[in-house]
């Protein structure tokens, strides 16, 4: 019955945003094998698997998706050494496979020059740790879903088990990538696995008031990997981000919810002792078109995916908001109206977003994109100021 009440107005959201249809971008990688055997420039991405051989079967990628603008080379290397680290120190069963590192550099205008020196010099610091390969791609600015792909053909050609991926705004616990991996592979190498998230918000009381309002928003035992550090199978990195969806964490969330199933995200584990920290937030109002960003992706999702995956679904999104989906329970009743006040104002505000895309599908005039909507300060917890002990959720108990 509630299918039939919701159809007429997933269809007017379907119709309400429609990307325009476009070819990838162009690529050009470089590829740096293990040992003396060299450098190879100016390689396109279907080339890449031709170019490394056999031997990758089974094996396990780890990407890095950033862009040019987004900062100086210094902390490009910062990251890309981090990353080597994590990639050093490795349980047994992990160091045992091939390990690919890419590294996805994105440019704009008349940066194209920059961008393959970049990865040049980056490819160094990965050259320095025996027995891993890496391969850098670069690619005009066309979005993380876009590289990703990019890193998944590449995968795909090798014969990959697995592809993670990480932000560059990221600082990891000790291990953080093998244990992350290693709990991949415990669980046979299928699905999803994503690191622990620390968030820490930025100095600015916008972004101080987010924080405190997630706390009491989420719901750990509904949480999903996160695109900050995840992973996942070598089926769903075959299939690819189709161009429609900028968020990959929650399409590949959608892709792997199971309605049916007790636990609906069973094919989806979080790591818990594999912690990720970020700074969140910002001045108020790119809080405010992150938020909006967010909720048009998850509008688009439920209106796109199955009635009941889009109904298991928003019972885990709106949850806590009485009657429109299940009451907090657990934390006491104090909490539970905290929570339903906060969740009221969530539902407000997608609702707005929602029925836009809804009037603009029944007017034929639809969105042609979701933009990104990134923090203008691009930063990363120091290592001085990264817990010793990390309290994963303060929010309601699984």
């Amino acid at each position: 019955m509630l299918e039939l009440l919701t159809r007429p107005v997933r269809w007017a959201i379907r119709r309400g945003y429609q990307p325009a249809d476009g070819d990838p971008p162009p690529t050009e990688c470089i590829v740096v094998r293990p040992g003396p055997a060299g450098v190879r420039a100016a390689t396109a991405v279907p080339a890449v698997a031709a170019e490394l051989g056999d031997g990758f079967g089974g094996g396990l990628a780890l990407v890095l998706p950033t862009y040019v603008g987004r900062a100086p080379l210094s902390s490009h290397r910062e990251t890309v050494e981090e990353l080597v680290t994590q990639l050093t120190d490795l349980p047994p069963t992990v160091a045992a496979r091939p390990l690919v590192l890419v590294v996805g550099m994105q440019w704009r205008d008349d940066q194209h020059d920059e961008a393959i020196a970049r990865l040049g010099q980056l490819s160094e610091i990965a050259a320095s740790r025996s027995g891993l390969t890496f391969v850098g791609i670069a690619m005009p600015q066309a979005g993380k879903s876009r590289m990703l792909n990019a890193a998944f053909e590449v995968a795909t050609g090798l014969g990959l088990a697995g592809v993670a991926w990480v932000d560059d705004d990221v600082t990891f616990s000790a291990g953080c990538i093998g244990r992350l991996l290693e709990d991949f592979l415990d669980r046979g190498a299928r699905g999803s696995a994503g690191a622990s998230k620390v968030p820490q918000p930025n100095p600015y009381a916008a972004a101080r008031l987010l924080h405190r309002g997630k706390q009491i928003t989420k719901t750990p035992k509904f949480g999903y990997p996160h695109g900050c550090c995840m992973v996942i199978d070598a089926e769903l990195v075959a299939r690819g981000i189709p161009d429609r969806y900028t968020c990959e964490d929650d399409y590949f969330c959608f892709a792997l919810l199971d309605p049916r199933h007790d636990n609906p995200l069973h094919r989806t584990h979080i790591v818990a002792d594999a912690v990720s920290y970020h700074l969140t937030g910002g001045p108020a109002g790119e809080i405010r078109r992150r938020v909006n960003r967010s909720l048009l992706t998850a509008a688009v999702l439920m209106a796109d995916f199955p009635a009941d995956v889009a109904g298991r679904y928003w019972r885990m999104y709106f949850y806590g908001l009485w009657p429109l989906a299940p009451a907090a329970r657990g934390q006491g009743l104090h909490f539970a109206a905290k929570k339903w006040l906060l969740k009221s104002i969530h539902f407000g505000w997608f609702s707005r977003v929602a029925l836009g895309l809804a009037v603009r599908g029944v007017a034929g005039r639809p969105r042609r994109e979701i933009p990104w909507s990134a923090y203008t300060q691009h930063a990363k917890p120091t290592a001085s100021s990264v817990p010793l002990s990390p309290k994963i959720s303060r929010g309601e108990r699984a």
